[in-house]
């Protein structure tokens, strides 16, 4: 009887493992074919293919960054300021233009700076008196309106670090070689550099009422 009784789970296992063997081996073969499908279409060629394709409305250059391990891009800026060259108003002395009739609204009259202490920062601490097409760094050196990250990169050093490894600001178009990223001034304004407080695009109202104990 035990012999018997023995035997019938034998050859209940053995069974059993059969039946996982052949949904094992059936996985495996689904799974061969998925990834082939998935490499079929995602070959190197059709990938960066792709990515062009994306990019091909963006205007980047370079990202002059030696501390950098690879190249990236930043979205060019100069072609987006509408007024830029600066030279078209710009052409006498600034201090001519900073003392003009205190009636007349004064060009750049909305702007205020909400940075640093205006005693630390003025407007000569980024931009260039002889050439107002460039903006300059602390030693004097001049740079385009492009450059712009290496201005915040002087006071802004552990989020600048951030920025160029990836985890401080914006990527541009998806994960795809090249990479591109949002320059500083993207998100952020330079004279009043610190984000808004925003709500939410949507009110939860059933949070509040569990705020308030209702």
């Amino acid at each position: 009887m035990k012999s018997r009784i023995i035997y019938h789970i034998l050859f209940i296992c053995l069974g059993a493992s059969l039946i996982i063997s052949c949904k094992h081996n059936e996985d495996q073969a689904i799974h061969h074919s998925v990834m082939q499908t998935i490499k079929s279409h995602n070959s190197d060629s059709v990938t960066k293919m792709n990515i062009e394709d994306l990019m091909q409305d963006i205007k980047k250059v370079l990202a002059d960054v030696p501390d950098s391990a690879r190249e990236f891009y930043v979205l060019e800026r100069q072609s987006v300021l509408t007024s830029f060259p600066c030279s078209n108003c710009h052409n006498v002395p600034l201090e001519k233009f900073q003392f003009q009739n205190e009636e007349e609204k004064k060009a750049h009259w909305d702007i205020s700076i909400i940075h640093t202490n205006t005693d630390v920062m003025n407007c000569n601490t980024c931009h260039e008196k002889k050439d107002l097409n460039k903006i300059r760094l602390i030693n004097g050196t001049t740079i385009t309106f492009d450059e712009s990250y290496k201005q915040c990169a002087q006071c802004h050093s552990t989020q600048y670090k951030d920025w160029i490894g990836g985890t401080h600001g914006k990527r541009v178009k998806g994960w795809g070689e090249p990479r591109v990223i949002n320059n500083c001034v993207n998100c952020h304004n330079p004279h009043r550099p610190a984000i808004s407080v925003r709500w939410p695009a949507r009110l939860n109202t059933q949070k509040l009422k569990e705020r308030d104990g209702e």
